[in-house]
């Protein structure tokens, strides 16, 4: 009888390098299989594979037999399969994924980001990408208002809720920090599933950093969530070049003051302790100190000069499409 492959699982959080993680995984293909690590489907992502078990057009047995059938097809002994999809943990209840169990031996990778850092990202993509009418147009303190929305960023109750699913043990998660990853977080997320030779992939997929505050401001009021695909990523692209100027010029990107940022803490900090003692034996799940209280900080606003609005933000972005359209 074939010995139960293991499947790894890896649902999020956002905004831990998911998207170069996955671009790095989707480019190395060869080399991880020829090692007996499978990253199946043929895609980056497996948003489409996940959307169709939580929509019910596919069952998970069905996905699970699919993938099944991949790993079994090739010529190479498969050990282990990857699949990646960080949008699996905005879903409160992920128990329709359990029949996955029934096909391999199931680990699930999750990396948490601190929680005060990750609502700051969180709402410049949010605004920078536009993939949800929620958000997408929210002004900042509306955001934080509304921050009880992303209930997967309470990662002992949502690690709670994936045991429940997988069982005690079937949780890989760690820390997106850069001391805590000391060789990147491609290395990190590697160590997951047990891969050491991390240093020989090639890397992809860059950076999907965040705007600055003002710029995701000007943003957030622009319809971006109406255009196609394509001229969306164009749009970002645009957005993206101007950012680099205005980030030249005021290089600050916190927007919590020193009091908010520690309150947000706390309401975190009970958690955040339990996971720190059962997986790393320590009271501290997050090793860097907190900004001091005299960081700078930036409210996301826009000039108040409609001169200044046209100079700063309007004109360079025209600007920049019209370079976008001579390509």
């Amino acid at each position: 009888m074939t010995e139960r492959r293991t499947l790894y699982l890896h649902i999020g959080v956002h905004r831990t390098a998911t998207t170069a993680i996955q671009a790095t995984m989707f480019r190395n293909w060869s080399r991880l299989r020829d090692q007996g690590y499978l990253y199946p489907l043929g895609v980056e992502r497996h948003i489409g594979a996940f959307n169709n078990i939580f929509s019910g057009e596919m069952t998970t047995r069905q996905v699970a037999r699919t993938v099944l059938a991949r790993a079994e097809s090739h010529p190479v002994p498969i050990h282990t399969v990857i699949m990646s999809d960080e949008d699996v943990s905005m879903r409160r209840d992920i128990s329709v994924l359990r029949d996955f169990a029934d096909y391999f031996d199931v680990k699930v990778i999750f990396a948490m980001r601190r929680q005060d850092l990750w609502l700051e990202s969180w709402w410049a993509q949010n605004v920078k990408g536009q993939w949800d009418r929620r958000y997408c147009h929210m002004s900042w303190p509306e955001f934080m208002a509304n921050r009880a929305d992303f209930h997967w960023i309470d990662y002992e109750r949502y690690i709670r809720h994936i045991e429940a699913v997988f069982g005690p043990g079937s949780v890989l998660p760690y820390v997106f920090e850069r001391g805590q990853m000391p060789d990147g977080p491609i290395a990190a997320f590697c160590r997951q599933f047990g891969y050491e030779d991390f240093a020989s992939l090639e890397r992809a997929g860059g950076e999907n950093i965040s705007l600055t505050p003002e710029m995701s401001e000007f943003v957030r009021h622009l319809p971006f969530i109406d255009a196609p695909m394509d001229l969306r990523l164009r749009l970002i692209s645009m957005a993206e070049a101007v950012d680099r100027d205005i980030r030249a010029q005021n290089p600050v990107t916190l927007m919590i003051p020193h009091e908010g940022r520690v309150t947000i803490m706390e309401e975190y900090a009970p958690g955040n302790r339990a996971i720190a003692r059962r997986f790393f034996g320590r009271d501290d799940l997050f090793l860097d100190p907190l900004p001091e209280a005299t960081a700078s900080v930036i409210q996301p606003a826009l000039p108040a000069l409609p001169a200044t609005l046209m100079h700063r933000l309007v004109g360079p972005f025209m600007a920049a499409m019209i370079e976008h359209s001579k390509k």
